[in-house]
C-alpha cells in the first residue's frame, strides 16, 4: 500500500478533535474559582451585601480581570447551578436500563445530595431561594437541562409509546427537584435523604410506574 501523501495525511489531521487550549481551561478554572468565592460569600454575608470587589479580592484578581469573565455578579453561580443539573442528569443516564426508575432516581438523587452537602452548594441554594435575580436564574438554568434529563428518562418510563410522556416527565421532575431544593434550607441535614426518597416516591407513582420502594 502506497504511503499516504501529504495532503491526505492533512486531511486526516483536519478531522480529528482539537485539545481544548490552556486558555480555554485558564478561564474555566478561573470562573470556578470565582464561583467558589462568590458563593462562600454570599453564604456568609448574603449575596446583596456582597461586592464585586470582594469577591475578585476573595478569588485573587483585580475587578477589571473579574468582567472579562463575567458580566455581572449573578452570573458567578451559573457554573455552580449547571454542574448540579448536569450531574443529576448524567448519573441518571448512567444507571443500569432495566432497573426500576424509582431505584435510578433515588441513586441519582443521592449522588447529587451527597455533592452537595460536601461541596456546599445546599447553604447556597438557601440563598438562592431568598435572592429573586438568583432563583430566577436558578430556574432558567433548569429549563436549559429539560432535554437532557427527557432523555434520561425516556428509556425508563414504563409508558414509552408516546414521545410526550418524556418531556412532561422532565418538566415535571424538574419542578419536583425545584421544590425539594426550595425547602433544603428548612430542612434538617439528616433528613434530607428521606425528602428526596418521598418526592420520587410521589413522582414515580404519578407516571404509571409501579416499583416499589426497598
Amino acid at each position: 500500500m502506497p504511503p499516504a501523501t501529504a495532503n491526505q495525511v492533512g486531511a486526516t489531521r483536519a478531522v480529528e478533535p482539537e485539545p481544548v487550549s490552556i486558555t480555554v481551561r485558564r478561564i474555566a478554572q478561573s470562573r470556578r474559582e470565582l464561583a467558589q468565592a462568590a458563593a462562600r460569600l454570599f453564604v456568609e454575608r448574603g449575596y446583596e451585601a456582597t461586592t464585586v470587589e470582594e469577591i475578585a479580592r476573595a478569588a485573587g484578581i483585580s475587578v477589571r480581570t473579574f468582567f472579562r469573565y463575567l458580566g455581572a455578579k449573578e452570573e458567578v453561580i451559573d457554573d455552580i447551578l449547571e454542574q448540579r443539573i448536569a450531574g443529576f442528569a448524567a448519573a441518571l443516564g448512567a444507571r443500569p436500563p432495566g432497573e426500576a426508575l424509582f431505584d435510578s432516581l433515588r441513586a441519582a438523587g443521592h449522588d447529587s445530595l451527597t455533592k452537595a452537602l460536601d461541596d456546599g452548594t445546599v447553604d447556597l441554594y438557601a440563598v438562592v431561594r431568598r435572592t429573586p435575580v438568583l432563583r430566577a436564574r436558578w430556574l432558567a438554568r433548569c429549563n436549559t437541562y429539560t432535554d437532557m434529563v427527557a432523555d434520561s428518562l425516556r428509556a425508563r418510563l414504563t409508558v414509552q409509546r408516546d414521545p410526550v410522556v418524556a418531556d412532561l416527565a422532565a418538566g415535571a421532575l424538574i419542578g419536583l427537584m425545584t421544590t425539594v431544593i426550595d425547602r433544603f434550607a428548612d430542612t434538617p441535614r439528616d433528613t434530607l435523604a428521606d425528602v428526596l426518597d418521598t418526592a420520587f416516591d410521589r413522582f414515580v407513582h404519578g407516571f404509571g410506574d409501579r416499583a416499589q420502594r426497598p
